[in-house]
This record gives C-alpha cells, sequence and structure tokens, in this order.
C-alpha cells in the first residue's frame, strides 16, 4: 500500500531528483512540477496529490502566489524555503499550510511530517473514526505494552510513550486513545519538530484574530481542537523552553490562554506525549523542564526496539507484506532468518521500507534470504559498494603478499569475530546469504 501521493513543487530540478528517489524508497507515490503553472494543473486536476511540498521561490511564481491562486484544497501543503522568515511562516499558515520547514531537509526529517499530513487530509475527507494498526508481537516486551494500555488506556491520566524512531509510539497512542472512553471523540496528532518555533504557541494554544500580523481570524489550537478526545504530542523534547512552562500550566489547571486572548479557557482533551529522547538527560542539560518532566513522568512506558524483540520479526514481517500493494508476497525461511537477525536502526518503519523493496524486486516470487540482505543494505539502489556493512581490514593490516584468497580469508575471519561468530549476522554484514558464507568457510578453511 503507497503512503501517498506526494507533489514536488520545485524549480530546482537536482533537489526534486534527489527527494523523489529519497520518497519512494519511504514508499510514496511522487509527481513532480517544476514551477507554479505546472504545480496548479495538478493540483486542481481530479485526482489531486494527498500532500505537496512546495518552493516558496520558483522562476515562474512565489509559493505564496501558488497557494492565493489555488484556493481551499484538500492536498496538504508543506512549504519549504532556504529563506524562511517569521512573515513568510505567518503567511503560509494564513493560506492554509500544513507545515513550514527550512531547506535543507531530508526524506528521513520529511517522512513524519508527511505521514502526519496526509492521515490528517484522509480523516478530514472521510470523518472515519480514528483507526489502530494492530500491535503486533508476543515477546514480553510487547505483552507489557499491551498490559499498560488496557490499564492506563481507560483512564483520563496523562501518558508518556519512550522509545527509539520507528517502533510504533504513535500507533501505541492510537491504541490508549481507543480503550478509552473517549474513543468516538477525535484524535489529533501533532510533531512537535514539524512546526516553527514563533507559531508552536499559536498551534497549540490557538489565538484571538488581530492578535498579530496574519492572524485575520480566530484559531482554536490543537488541544481545543482536541475537545473530548486525545491530542498526541509526539517529539515533545523538541517543544521550546519557554512553551513547556505554559503547556505544564495547562496539563495542572485543564485551561488555555490562546493568544492575544485575556481570559483561561477551559478545555477537555487527554495528552499522550511521545520522544525518542532520554527526557531524563535533557532535563540535566537543562533542556526540558525538570516540573513538566515529573508531571509527563507518571504514567510511562517504553516501546521495545525491534532487536530486542526479534522473535516478533516473523509475525510482523507477514503483516506487513499484507500492506504492499500488487500480489501478495511471501518469505522464504531463508529470507526469514536474515530479517530476524537484522538489527533494524530504523524499528519497524525501516522493516516495511526492506520488505516493500524486496516485494518489488522478487517480482512475484517468493522473498529469499539474498534477496533481503541486499535490500537491507540498499545496494540495488547505487549505495558506494561497502556502505553500511563492516568495514574492512584496516589498511596498516593489509600484506601485500597475501593472495587474494588469503585476504578473503581474514576479512571473513575478522567480520565473524565481530559478530561474535554468528554466521547469520556476518553473511549480513558481508552482503551475502548464510549458504554462500558457509561455503566460503568451508573452501577457504577459514577458523569458525
Amino acid at each position: 500500500m503507497s503512503e501517498g501521493r506526494v507533489l514536488l513543487i520545485d524549480d530546482d530540478a537536482a533537489f526534486r531528483f534527489a527527494m523523489r528517489k529519497a520518497l519512494s524508497r519511504h514508499g510514496f507515490e511522487v509527481l513532480e512540477a517544476d514551477g507554479g503553472e505546472a504545480a496548479l494543473s495538478i493540483l486542481r486536476s481530479s485526482r489531486p496529490p494527498d500532500a505537496a511540498l512546495l518552493d516558496l521561490r520558483m522562476k515562474d511564481m512565489s509559493g505564496l502566489d501558488v497557494m492565493r491562486r489555488l484556493g481551499p484544497t484538500e492536498t496538504r501543503i508543506l512549504v519549504l524555503t532556504g529563506h524562511g522568515t517569521v512573515s513568510a511562516a505567518v503567511e503560509a499558515m494564513k493560506l492554509g499550510a500544513f507545515s513550514f520547514l527550512e531547506k535543507p531537509v531530508d526524506a528521513v526529517t520529511l517522512t513524519p511530517v508527511l505521514s502526519q499530513a496526509i492521515a490528517d487530509g484522509r480523516r478530514t475527507r472521510s470523518g472515519d473514526e480514528p483507526f489502530a494498526p494492530p500491535l503486533i508481537g508476543e515477546s514480553e516486551g510487547m505483552r507489557e505494552v499491551r498490559r499498560f494500555i488496557d490499564r492506563v488506556g481507560p483512564s483520563n491520566e496523562t501518558v508518556a510513550l519512550f522509545g527509539e524512531t520507528g517502533t510504533g509510539k504513535e500507533v501505541a497512542a492510537r491504541h490508549i486513545h481507543l480503550v478509552s472512553k473517549r474513543a468516538r471523540g477525535p484524535f489529533i496528532a501533532l510533531n512537535c519538530a514539524c512546526v516553527p518555533k514563533e507559531l508552536f504557541e499559536s498551534e497549540l494554544f490557538g489565538h484571538k484574530k488581530g492578535s498579530f500580523t496574519g492572524a485575520d481570524r480566530d484559531r482554536l489550537g490543537l488541544i481545543r481542537e482536541a475537545e473530548g478526545g486525545t491530542l498526541f504530542i509526539d517529539e515533545i523534547g523538541e517543544l521550546p523552553l519557554e512553551l513547556q512552562a505554559k503547556l505544564l500550566r495547562a496539563l495542572e489547571t485543564r485551561t488555555v490562554r490562546p493568544v492575544g486572548e485575556s481570559r483561561e479557557i477551559p478545555f477537555d482533551a487527554r495528552i499522550v506525549v511521545a520522544t525518542n529522547r532520554d527526557l531524563e538527560e535533557e532535563v540535566r542539560e537543562g533542556r526540558f523542564r525538570r516540573d513538566l518532566f515529573y508531571r509527563l513522568n507518571v504514567f510511562p512506558v517504553t516501546i521495545p526496539p525491534l532487536r530486542e524483540r526479534r522473535e516478533d520479526i516473523p509475525e510482523l514481517a507477514e503483516h506487513l507484506l499484507g500492506r504492499i500493494d500488487g500480489p501478495r508476497a511471501s518469505l522464504d525461511p531463508s529470507a526469514l532468518e536474515v530479517l530476524t537477525a537484522y538489527d533494524y536502526p530504523g524499528n519497524v518503519r525501516e522493516l516495511l521500507n526492506v520488505l516493500r523493496r524486496a516485494a518489488v524486486f522478487a517480482g512475484g516470487e517468493p522473498i529469499d534470504g539474498p534477496l533481503v540482505s541486499k535490500m537491507i543494505h540498499g545496494s540495488v539502489f547505487g549505495r558506494a559498494e561497502g556502505e553500511g556493512r563492516t568495514s574492512a581490514v584496516p589498511s596498516e593490516e593489509w600484506d601485500s603478499t597475501q593472495t587474494l584468497s588469503e585476504v578473503e580469508r581474514a576479512h571473513i575471519e575478522r567480520v565473524l569475530e565481530l559478530h561474535g561468530g554468528n554466521v547469520t549476522r556476518a553473511a549480513i554484514a558481508l552482503g551475502i546469504d548464510r549458504r554462500t558464507l558457509q561455503r566460503k568457510l568451508r573452501t577457504l578453511g577459514a577458523r569458525h
């Protein structure tokens, strides 16, 4: 299943080329427009994209002019610029931009923002109740997460979710919402990494018409938009210090004061926060308020990384394959062996990307171990040979009198040693399948 259709609007062909390749790898269907006129034609078509990345400065017309001429649209617009200013951000938001980001920006940063924008648009169009993908896995870590959700979810208490990027913190937040008495209310998500610092207060607490330049109408703010439901604040560690005090007061008093408003307004929304940072370390470094940390940390739970619940990977992989467009792919035992051995620094999100690439290149055939290994290391996408793998023997250890087979044997032995003798993990690091490595071990007489 595609993550969504995204239109790149930029007159820089090199930027479009790089971003198209990167976003395609993350599962997005990517369209391109080299200027405002081409963009308007696509955005006004019978099938407009789910989201658009719009550069503010282009030769034929500015990004703001594109938005003015486009008017109201179901497409979520993310404005990109190398010349960010507060006034431009305010104007873009006034015209309906979903977010405002400064260049340079990479796909890793953009992916969660795009996903949030596309999900927001689909929710608005469908009017459906929030949907939560299943929490896959029977490892002790995942059973503990489910027990936590069952126990704490039905309450109205603030919850803090901790875990690395890609572990599924938003999925857990949606389950907390769905088991609560607020399940029929809205589920509103905010990623703090996606909001310009100058707009945080208005985004969270709202503003009064005329309270600042560009504020041409009242705005509720996300806390009040989540009335009767749940507000999920992701990447809470990115919240500016001055806003942390205001969020703490809102949590304590259950009221907010919009920008330009003289009175405090009560709200009824549950707050669930998430972060991939160590907030205790952030507190020690002075980047996060101690009082807010203690207020949020009453009901904490950590979503375990994929490498700590390897027994869940086969079931999770089969589930994720079902989300991929096209004929249903299958995994042979060697593929599952390689998938289970890998560490997944990107966690579940990376596993999905590996499977998506593998399904495409398998061409309807069963996915095997060697193909999975190539997908993990990205070799089919032009990555430099050896990039992302265990490094070769240091140059000072090279002996120019050694034969090629002796060099190969020494390297294999070193990689095996680095991976504690685990043949499967060593094979992944070397970019070959387990059987090939075992055959090389026998042929070369390497120690194992």
